[in-house]
């Protein structure tokens, strides 16, 4: 058995901050690497890397890693992604050499109560969570650990963290809820927020807002730096859990679980541009430009992000399961059926398929049973979990 370093049994006591062709993509497409949940801290899951080809793509490497496997970072060469633990509660650290899906690294037991953890990269760091919220930054081509956080005053950890600016954002609830920024340098906290419920809705990031979307239509808008508020949208019911806003042309796009249809916010001010028909329950949708991609009931819809005029739609095999991410103009959706598609973003033809050899579960924002999973890309590689497999695809 390899041996694994587990962050707790080295930091034990001390859980205090320690310091030791084709189009291309929106202004804020993320270029070359996947540093958190949705490609970027825009979580619009859109990319630009150069690296990765027009498809038809060829499998490079797949890894079964024994348990559900998160999304996947992908940065300075190597794919980072956390799996769901065999032995009993929590998760798994897994570094991968981008170009042979061999270990980088040996493993790291995050530890942590349930299955729960996320990653972000930023600022030459790789930040991990648990479901306990433990943070703990790790030098990427090493995984020397570089500090340990444990985040105060909640106890139940949902909230993907999200790099910018310095900051790691992130959330926690348990007794009402907090939004976190901390110090990606150190693991000093520099500020908190109260919200309501905290829980499952990773921060989207800009230079001017850090947005957090709950149950029942209550999203905030801060200031990044200061944490000062900016604008909160509320409705009057109220209730647990949240959804992951993308923040795109101008609008933060939320989802809600309680039923009410999905909405868009103008970023400057909270108010309603607009609904979309999804289901609340649906994945995160990706942009590119004005161009927005939108997964709802097993089924794959473009829709102008002004107008939410629709121009084409695939039905894939009907269980269309991912958030959609966009690399180059191409857009990849996964399907529980374990098929993946590659589609013309203008025109919704399918240019290339696959199957990957498992099925490609959705991302699951409310439960703790399994990290949260999703499509990643960068380093000239698409990189797709598929239950227990990671499975890169590249030219």
């Amino acid at each position: 058995m390899k041996l694994r370093r587990t962050v707790a049994v080295l930091f034990g006591a001390a859980l205090a901050a320690v310091t030791f062709v084709t189009p291309v993509g929106a202004q804020s497409a993320q270029t070359g690497s996947s540093t958190t949940y949705q490609i970027n801290a825009r979580h619009d899951g859109s990319l630009v890397d150069s690296g990765v080809g027009a498809p038809p793509l060829s499998r490079k490497w797949s890894r079964d890693l024994g348990g559900n496997v998160s999304y996947p970072v992908v940065a300075g060469g190597r794919v980072f992604v956390t799996v769901a633990s065999p032995d009993g509660y929590g998760t798994v650290l897994h570094a991968l050499d981008a170009d042979t899906g061999e270990n980088a690294w040996e493993p790291v037991d995050l530890g942590g109560t349930y299955w729960w953890s996320a990653l972000a990269y930023g600022g030459g760091r790789l930040y991990a969570q648990n479901y306990d919220g433990v943070l703990t930054a790790f030098h990427p081509a090493t995984g020397a650990v570089l500090w340990t956080v444990a985040l105060p005053d909640q106890w139940s950890f949902t909230s993907p963290p999200t790099f910018s600016g310095g900051l790691v954002y992130t959330g926690g609830a348990g007794s009402g809820g907090t939004l976190y920024a901390v110090d990606a340098a150190s693991g000093a906290v520099r500020w908190t927020q109260p919200v309501e419920n905290g829980d499952n809705s990773s921060p989207a990031v800009t230079a001017n807002g850090v947005y957090v979307s709950y149950a029942c239509s209550r999203t905030y808008a801060f200031e990044p730096a200061s944490g000062g508020p900016v604008w909160d949208r509320r409705t009057d019911c109220s209730g647990g859990g949240g959804r992951t806003p993308v923040v795109a042309d101008g609008g933060v796009w939320t989802r809600d679980g309680s039923g009410d249809a999905p909405s868009v916010l103008n970023v400057a001010d909270g108010k309603v541009r607009g609904t979309y028909p999804a289901n609340g329950w649906s994945p995160a949708p990706a942009f590119d430009g004005r161009q927005g991609y939108f997964v709802d009931d097993g089924v794959l819809q473009e829709r102008h992000s002004r107008t939410l005029a629709s121009r084409w739609t695939f039905q894939g095999d009907g269980r269309i399961s991912t958030a959609p991410i966009v690399v180059n103009g191409y857009v990849y959706v996964g399907s529980l059926s374990g098929q993946l598609w590659a589609l013309n973003g203008a025109t919704g033809q399918s240019v290339w398929s696959t199957d990957v050899g498992a099925p490609i579960n959705e991302p699951d924002e409310h439960n703790v049973s399994q990290p949260l999973t999703g499509l990643g890309a960068g380093g000239g590689l698409v990189v797709v979990p598929a239950t227990n497999l990671l499975v890169a695809y590249g030219q």
